[in-house]
């Protein structure tokens, strides 16, 4: 069968066990089997992309496991506010323990973007405000390019 390309689009036929099928099938509900395996292909690609500094990388390992542990004890911490405190606390600890030593000083990098948006004197909270409500802005337009989508 020769693939038909639409709308940036590329139709393909693969073989999966009548179970996998099913699942997927289910899982997909309105939106259809075919943007379930969408959804799930690629999100097993965003996975892959991790970051280059292997502390991140392991920061990142450490909150999942601890994600995973305090669900395990006392359930989703995005559906329990206890357990969003024992996941938050477990954050905070291990960010403590990674802390590097000296005094926190802004060493602004050489590009010159942060001598542009922060004073020289600033402290570590507006700064991380300031990205938080980067990322949650961020968020906010790839759910509402998703709901587009689907």
């Amino acid at each position: 069968m020769k693939p038909k390309i639409e709308d940036g689009m590329t139709q393909s036929a693969i073989w999966l066990p009548r179970e996998l099928r099913e699942r997927l099938k289910r899982a997909g509900g309105e939106r259809g089997m075919g943007e379930e395996i969408r959804r799930r292909l690629k999100a097993s690609f965003d996975a892959e992309e991790a970051p280059d500094n292997p502390k991140t990388r392991e920061l990142l390992d450490a909150i999942s496991f601890a994600a995973e542990q305090t669900a395990f004890y006392y359930g989703d911490w995005s559906q329990d506010p206890f357990s969003f405190g024992v996941l938050k606390r477990c954050v905070d600890f291990l960010l403590k323990d990674l802390m590097p030593k000296g005094e926190p000083v802004p060493k602004p990098n050489s590009n010159g973007v942060a001598d542009l948006i922060f004073a020289d004197d600033t402290l570590p909270e507006p700064v991380s405000q300031l990205i938080v409500r980067s990322w949650i802005s961020e968020r906010a337009k790839r759910q509402l390019a998703d709901r587009q989508r689907g």
